[in-house]
């Protein structure tokens, strides 16, 4: 492509700032990152909350479990294996697929100090446990069985059998059974008797948070209220110290729901939820960078993604502005030689209409020499080449002085201010550098000009002076034919 039309391109390029769009890109990607991280981390601290007052509920309901078990000996077992059932489905709740899974069903049992899990469908039917043996006995299986047939009536409802045998086996077992919170089945804990004194003395707040299900980075301690000090946590280092010796200074003062709070605990940011009741603080403390460990890998996620937008974006804008620049260049560009095309000329001529013509205003009217025989003799590639030089030649020495046109095949045009030069030492210059091309390329470059002057011809008309100029270029190029001998009657242009 030619100097003129390279030159074209770059204008319309700085003209549309393409090298400001991908700062500004990175710059909305930064922006967007770091909005995405805020939403994450408040949303991770809001379920970590919503996670620890469930917890804060059921340690409390174990603890007051326990208290009840040792009042009473018998309503105590009751209650506290109708909490194991529920902190089972619980359990089970949490973790969609562990009711179907007996190895995990047995390590809940194991974790529970439970001997057997049964889990019986919204019809009264086992259909999964840790004794399969078990499994398709319902309530209508036998006398035993038959106990928890109210369960059916009532989803809101749980009950605790004394010691009996059962149905399958004739062991004597004690079972509890209660609904999960979604109500489409019950769970069933069994356990032996040799068992219940063990249980009945299981007393100790360690133990009861040890059955409490848990989290990565999650601590759940019971302090005394008013002295501070640590009665039980899933941490045994941490029994007996004050919650002061873990770094949590906030006072903790009774309420009905959750507080939640920012602090350390024991060296780690921590988000905690405490309740305060009865005398004791119950506390939740959920590791910050635990719970937000999954950010980077989110945040990475979302960067690949808006990287990708933003390079779908910037090809789009791309097409878009090579698409702008072939239609800015096709309308007013010829896209062989780069010059202006006829249509930027009679754009430019009624400008001029109607205006002063001004003394410096020159009319050039142009032809290229010997382009057919070019084309018929040594092809068109050759023709368009010769084009090109031809199209070099008027842009370097009649460019700086105004514009150049191609009017189209050989016919060219140029609308020059000549102020401090002459026509004829522009035709000089113009002429010697035909020739020098002409000795440099070897391909012989003639160029047929006529040259005229709004301020030789005041009374004409802009279309009266470009047929003059017309006129001049012709007789010139028919002094060119008489030069050569070329009869233009066989032989054209």
């Amino acid at each position: 492509m030619q100097k003129g039309l390279r030159k074209n391109r770059r204008e319309l390029r700085a003209g549309l700032n393409i090298h400001l769009l991908i700062p500004l890109l990175l710059v909305i990607l930064i922006v967007l990152l770091g909005i995405e991280y805020l939403i994450i981390s408040a949303n991770n601290r809001d379920k970590a909350y919503d996670t620890a007052d469930i917890i804060v509920n059921q340690v409390e309901t174990m603890m007051n479990d326990n208290e009840a078990k040792i009042k009473t000996l018998t309503e105590s077992l009751k209650d506290s294996y109708i909490s194991k059932a529920k902190a089972v489905a619980y359990i089970i709740d949490s973790n969609p697929g562990t009711d179907m899974d007996i190895d995990e069903l047995k390590k809940i049992a194991r974790l529970m100090s439970i001997d057997e899990i049964h889990v019986f469908d919204d019809t009264g039917m086992i259909y999964s446990g840790t004794v399969p043996e078990y499994y398709y006995y319902s309530f209508d299986s036998g006398e035993q069985m038959a106990y928890f047939k109210p369960m059916l009536d009532d989803k809101e409802f749980s009950m605790c059998q004394d010691v009996t045998p059962n149905t399958a086996e004739e062991k004597a077992m004690m079972y509890a059974i209660t609904w999960n919170d979604a109500g489409d089945k019950m769970i069933q804990v069994g356990i032996e008797p040799d068992r219940l004194l063990e249980e009945l003395h299981s007393s100790e707040i360690s133990d009861l948070l040890g059955e409490i299900p848990s989290y990565d980075g999650m601590t759940i301690l019971v302090a005394d209220a008013k002295t501070t000090k640590i009665l039980g946590s899933t941490v045994s280092e941490q029994v007996g110290k004050k919650l002061a010796d873990l770094g949590i200074t906030k006072k903790l003062k009774a309420s009905l729901e959750p507080v939640h709070f920012t602090s350390p605990v024991d060296g780690d940011l921590c988000y905690c939820a405490s309740r305060v009741a009865d005398g004791r603080a119950v506390l939740i403390a959920q590791d910050r960078n635990v719970i937000n460990r999954d950010i980077p890998v989110i945040l990475l996620t979302v960067f690949i993604y808006l990287l990708l937008a933003a390079i779908v974006i910037g090809l789009i804008i791309r097409r878009m502005t090579r698409r702008i620049l072939n239609e800015h260049l096709n309308a007013s560009t010829d896209m062989l030689t780069g010059l202006l095309n006829r249509r930027a000329c009679d754009d430019d001529l009624k400008k001029l209409e109607g205006n002063p013509k001004g003394e410096t205003l020159t009319m050039v009217s142009l032809d290229l020499n010997g382009l057919k025989t070019v084309n018929d003799e040594q092809g068109h590639e050759a023709g368009d080449e010769l084009l090109c030089e031809a199209a070099d030649c008027m842009a370097s020495q009649l460019g700086p002085y105004g514009k150049v046109y191609r009017m189209g095949g050989d016919e060219f045009f140029a609308l020059l201010q000549l102020e401090d030069t002459s026509p004829e030492e522009l035709k000089e210059r113009f002429d010697r550098d035909q020739q020098e091309r002409t000795e440099r390329t070897g391909m012989e470059l003639s160029i047929s000009a006529g040259i005229v002057q709004a301020a030789d011809h005041p009374d004409l008309s802009l279309t009266e002076l470009s047929k003059l100029a017309d006129d001049e270029m012709y007789r010139a190029k028919s002094e060119y034919y008489r030069q050569k001998g070329i009869d233009r009657r066989k032989r054209t242009r």
